[in-house]
């Protein structure tokens, strides 16, 4: 499904935590904060990626790539393949399996920085998957505990898991169970 998919690769690339505040002044901190921020943005600017159906601006990408950094630490976003040793963008996050613990700070961040709830709930909206008459129903499944337990499981590397947070749910909606 296009929307979890989206939503996959958003909570990839979204590494940040509560606070939306500096980084401590660490340069190499700021440098890993700046790619992550960069890096989000240019993938909701490729056309037909599943990022591209969110819209952060540069204050919650900055928010994000501060709060990853600040949450999990650049040496372990290293470690994860998040960025390369000299802090640039390496990998995906939809690909990295972080320990429960890192994975929901990262959730915290993404959650803490961004209107995930309403940034879903708009690309279901804009979706042909999803009729119209079920779309007020799956928009109370995509609900924030289920979100954050999606985005958690897809930053520990379980991404069946996190798509059974979200399939389950929407399912009862597709068979008139889901209210």
């Amino acid at each position: 499904m296009k929307i979890l998919l989206a939503a996959a690769v958003l909570t990839a690339v979204t590494f940040s935590a509560t606070g939306c505040g500096g980084n401590g002044g660490d340069e190499a901190d700021a440098t890993a904060s700046k790619a992550i921020s960069e890096s989000l943005l240019a993938e909701q600017r490729t056309q037909g990626s599943p990022a591209s159906l969110f819209s952060f601006d540069k204050k919650d990408a900055d928010c994000i790539g501060d709060g990853l950094v600040d949450e999990v630490g650049r040496e372990k976003l290293q470690e994860y393949g998040v960025l390369t040793e000299d802090n640039k963008p390496k990998g995906k996050v939809t690909e990295v399996k972080m320990s429960t613990t890192d994975a929901k700070a990262a959730t915290d961040v993404l959650f803490g920085c961004a209107e995930v709830e309403a940034m879903v709930e708009k690309a279901i909206a804009s979706s042909a998957a999803v009729a119209p008459t079920m779309r007020s129903c799956v928009n109370k499944a995509v609900n924030d505990a289920n979100l954050r337990a999606t985005f958690t499981k897809v930053f520990e590397g379980e991404p069946y898991a996190a798509r059974q947070n979200l399939l389950q749910p929407i399912t009862k909606c597709a068979t008139g169970s889901g209210g």
